[in-house]
């Protein structure tokens, strides 16, 4: 019997797509299908139709590009934050580390990913323009450069505060500070660190 006849096509199939997600090579494809086939199919089922749910009606606000329901995101939409002060960082997930500190009053810019030549991801592919005009717009007294601290982070970050000072020179541009190990992803440090960190930069 061929291989194919044992390989289930729907279980080939799926797994296919879920590499076309980042980051998810053929090994986390494994490991995500096979452990959501151990739940029972109600669980399954019901997992399914809330992701389904959360593809539907999540989208980028046309502000800030964090995910959200809305067209304009709750932060953006309130009138209560500071929009003179942009907390930037490279994906959604960075910005609600940061917000669930309870201290940040600015607003966020979400890049949506950072500045890395070896997958092919240059400045243009990120929302640096929109970026630039919110700064103008809200004459914009601090941006707050809150990328992850690796190679590619720093690279961006460098990258901007450079841009931002030749483009606005009376801006300040901040760097969040090392509160956590070089090669961390913001979204899984814990909350000490990650104050600090906001705390302290320079």
């Amino acid at each position: 019997m061929a291989y194919e006849d044992i390989f289930p096509k729907a279980l080939r199939e799926a797994l296919e797509g879920i590499t076309e997600i980042p980051t998810y090579g053929e090994k986390g494809a494994n490991r995500f299908m096979y452990n959501l086939l151990k739940l029972d199919k109600e669980k399954r089922v019901r997992l399914v139709k809330k992701i389904l749910e959360a593809v539907q009606i999540l989208r980028p606000c046309k502000e800030c590009y964090l995910i959200t329901d809305k067209e304009v995101c709750a932060v953006c939409s309130d009138d209560k934050r500071i929009k003179k002060f942009i907390c930037v960082v490279e994906e959604s997930q960075d910005a609600y580390a940061i917000e669930r500190l309870g201290r940040y009053k600015g607003v966020y810019h979400i890049l949506q990913g950072r500045i890395a030549p070896l997958e092919g991801i240059s400045a243009e592919d990120l929302t640096i323009d929109k970026l630039l005009k919110r700064i103008e717009t809200y004459k914009a007294k601090e941006v707050i450069l809150a990328t992850n601290p690796n190679v590619e982070g720093e690279a961006t970050a460098s990258y901007l505060a450079n841009l931002i000072k030749k483009k606005f020179p009376g801006v300040k541009v901040s760097r969040t500070a090392y509160g956590f190990q070089f090669g961390s992803l913001i979204e899984f440090v814990d909350e000490y660190s990650l104050e600090k960190s906001f705390e302290n930069r320079k």
